[in-house]
């Protein structure tokens, strides 16, 4: 049997608020009630808005609550070594590419073409639009040799077409709570 696993992931550039304290509680309640474990994840990667003082503040609230969580405590800082491996990977195996619009360019083109009407997510987010992905190879490289800002964005069609087994995952919701 399958050991679930429930984890709660504040980042630590701010107090923690009523909407972090709800899902850590509900995370410690599901995971209690299946025997789970629950898992305390630090999002201390953007390392301009996070400080010691928020995440000492999350620690008192989270104790304060009455919360435990397994140890080690993950911090993400810690692990940029194995995310650029797995990077690298998915670059070499050409799941992934550079996307080089900003969230604004992003806006202004849904909005110029379609804006309620452009495709979006089941959960109602417009989908990225498919300029940066068309982008010749060569086109790519020169922007990157350019030193053009960009953020790596899977190719969620050539991923599907690498999954031989099926994705399955199961949402648990507590309205008990």
């Amino acid at each position: 049997m399958t050991l679930l696993t429930f984890r709660f992931a504040p980042s630590p550039n701010g107090e923690l608020h009523l909407g972090h304290a709800y899902s850590a509680l509900l995370n410690q309640r599901m995971a209690a009630q299946v025997g789970g474990r629950l898992l305390l994840r630090i999002e201390d990667i953007d390392i301009t808005r996070c400080t010691p003082q928020f995440e000492a503040g999350i620690y008192r609230d989270l104790e304060w609550l009455g919360l435990r969580w397994e140890e080690p405590v993950r911090r993400q800082s810690e692990h940029f070594a194995e995310y650029q491996a797995v990077l690298d990977r998915l670059v070499a195996e050409e799941l992934v590419y550079p996307a080089f619009m900003s969230r604004g360019e992003i806006r202004a083109f849904i909005a110029e073409r379609g804006g309620r009407d452009w495709p979006r997510d089941p959960d109602g987010v417009p989908l990225y639009p498919p300029l940066d992905k068309a982008l010749p190879a060569r086109e790519r490289k020169r922007r990157i040799a350019e030193n053009m800002p960009f953020a790596w964005r899977l190719d969620v069609e050539a991923a599907r077409m690498r999954v031989t087994d099926d994705l399955s995952w199961t949402e648990f919701t507590d309205e008990t709570m």
